[in-house]
């Protein structure tokens, strides 16, 4: 039996070689492309560590304003805090000076008051009185004081002082601008 190769040997070498180095040069151009695509990211990330390092050097300088511009926020806040106050004050002076106008202006001769207690906008009136005619009186005239709110009397009891049985009564109601 004869046995016949119709292909010749040569170019199957040559064409293997040819193979062999395109497999190569793809590697190669593929190792470049790496490098070139890792340098321009290197590069990149350096850039953006030197802004960062410029932005927080910055930072740093800025530090001393920010400190001098919280120190006049909370000089702020307390001037704030003390102008409120004198303004409540100023409020409460002229509320309190004419609640004791009013109350001594309606005060009779037979009535006289032992204490006047306010608390936020209620208050409480104490008294003492030698007949039921005069209480009654001053808690009506106490009522149409315009700033006086629900004026009401709440108790009246009989007390001994100084050999003198008086009318003891207390006084309720709000108070208000």
């Amino acid at each position: 039996m004869i046995k016949i190769n119709l292909l010749p040997k040569k170019p199957i070498r040559s064409a293997f070689k040819y193979e062999i180095h395109v497999f190569f040069l793809i590697i190669i151009l593929n190792l470049l492309a790496i490098a070139l695509i890792y340098s321009i990211n290197a590069r990149a990330i350096s850039n953006l560590k030197s802004n960062i390092d410029r932005a927080k050097k910055e930072i740093a300088s800025l530090d001393p304003i920010y400190k001098e511009y919280l120190a006049m926020e909370q000089e702020k806040k307390e001037i704030q805090r003390r102008i409120q106050a004198i303004n409540t004050i100023k409020q409460g002076r002229a509320l309190a000076a004419r609640t004791l106008y009013d109350l001594t202006s309606n005060v009779k001769e037979s009535l006289w008051l032992k204490s006047f207690k306010k608390t936020e906008n209620k208050f409480e009136l104490e008294g003492r009185s030698v007949e039921n005619e005069s209480i009654s009186s001053f808690v009506e005239s106490l009522s149409k004081v315009p700033y006086l709110n629900g004026v009401e009397l709440k108790s009246v009891e009989d007390s001994a002082e100084g050999g003198l049985i008086l009318k003891k009564f207390i006084i309720q109601g709000n108070i208000s601008i």
